[in-house]
C-alpha cells in the first residue's frame, strides 16, 4: 500500500491522504462513521491505473488530519466545503466523488454545492437524512432479543454508553445489519480507528447509539436529489439498514443507477470486495470511457 502523504490548505489545515494511479479521473473516497479513517476502504486503491487516481483522505478531526478546536465545527457544510478545498489543493479536474456511509452524507452536500466541479457521484452504503438514520436504528433494534432490550434499557438509563458492555451489546444487535456476512475481522478494518470526539459530535452527543442529536440532527440531502444531473450510481447490500433509504434515492435521483450485493450488509466493501469494486469499477468505466 502507498504511503500516507498529507496535504496544507488555506488557514494551515493538513489532511491526510494516500493516493495511487495518475489520472486525468480522480477517485476520491470520503470514509463514513462519522470519524473513520480511509484505512477500511484501502481496497478501492487497487482501481487506480495510468488513467484513473484513486485518493483515500482523512476529513477533519480523523487520523493524521487537522482538527478544529469546537465540536460545532464538525458539520456536513463544513466537510463538503473540505472535499472542495482539496480538490483544489490536489489539482483534480475530472471528480469522482464516493461517500461511503456517512461519507455519502458529505458527497451529497458536495453535489448540491459544487455541482459544476463534479463528473459522476457514486453513493455507498448511505442514506439521505437524519430521519433515516434515524429510521434505521429503529428497524435495528425491532429485531434484538427480548433479553438484548432488557439490558440495552438498563443501561441506557444509567447512562453507561463508555462502557465496554454497552460497545458489545450495541454491536451485537447491529450485525445483522452490518457484518452479517464476515466471520473474521479483516485485516483493512483492524487498521481502521476512529476518532470518538468526531463520532460524538456528528452523531450522538452522549453516546447513545440510538440517538441521533449531534450536527447532523436536521440534515436532509433528499431535497437535493431532483436537482442532481451528474452519472450516479447507488450501491448498497440487500441486508444494509441502509437499504430502504438506498432504493429510495436511486428512484429519486434520475441519472442514478442502483446495484444490490445479495451477500451484504452494511460493510459490503469487505463482505463482497470482488463484487463492490467490480461495480465501482464498471460505473467509472462507462462515465470515462474506460
Amino acid at each position: 500500500m502507498p504511503k500516507a502523504s498529507t496535504v496544507t490548505l488555506p488557514g494551515n489545515r493538513t489532511f491526510e491522504y494516500v493516493a495511487r494511479g495518475r489520472g486525468p479521473a480522480t477517485l476520491l473516497v470520503h470514509p463514513g462513521g462519522p470519524g473513520l479513517t480511509y484505512h477500511y476502504l484501502r481496497g478501492l486503491l487497487h482501481l487506480a491505473s495510468a488513467n484513473l487516481r484513486v485518493i483515500l483522505f482523512n476529513p477533519r478531526g480523523v487520523g493524521h488530519s487537522w482538527a478544529p478546536k469546537s465540536a460545532k465545527e464538525y458539520t456536513i457544510g463544513n466537510l463538503a466545503e473540505d472535499v472542495e478545498a482539496l480538490r483544489r489543493a490536489l489539482k483534480i479536474s475530472e471528480l469522482h466523488l464516493l461517500g461511503y456511509s456517512a461519507g455519502g452524507f458529505v458527497a451529497l452536500e458536495y453535489a448540491h454545492r459544487h455541482e459544476n466541479r463534479l463528473t459522476s457521484l457514486l453513493l455507498c452504503a448511505t442514506a439521505g437524512s437524519a430521519e433515516e438514520v434515524r429510521a434505521a436504528n429503529r428497524l435495528t433494534r425491532s429485531t434484538a432479543s427480548p433479553r438484548q432490550l432488557a439490558r440495552l434499557k438498563e443501561l441506557t438509563r444509567a447512562k453507561a454508553f463508555d462502557t465496554p458492555e454497552y460497545r458489545r451489546l450495541t454491536e451485537a444487535i447491529a450485525r445483522p445489519f452490518q457484518w452479517r456476512f464476515v466471520d473474521s475481522t479483516p485485516a483493512d478494518w483492524k487498521a481502521t480507528r476512529i476518532s470518538p470526539g468526531v463520532y460524538r459530535a456528528m452523531m450522538t452527543r452522549s453516546g447513545d447509539e440510538f440517538v441521533v442529536d449531534g450536527t447532523i440532527a436536521s440534515w436532509d440531502g433528499r431535497r437535493y436529489y431532483s436537482k442532481i444531473e451528474v452519472p450516479a450510481v447507488v450501491v448498497v447490500g440487500k441486508y444494509d439498514f441502509f437499504l430502504e433509504a438506498s432504493v429510495e434515492m436511486a428512484e429519486r435521483i434520475e441519472p442514478a443507477h442502483l446495484r444490490v450485493l445479495p451477500h451484504s450488509s452494511h460493510m459490503e466493501v469487505l463482505e463482497q470486495p470482488r463484487e463492490f469494486l467490480g461495480t465501482v469499477r464498471e460505473f467509472l468505466e462507462n462515465v470515462t470511457g474506460g
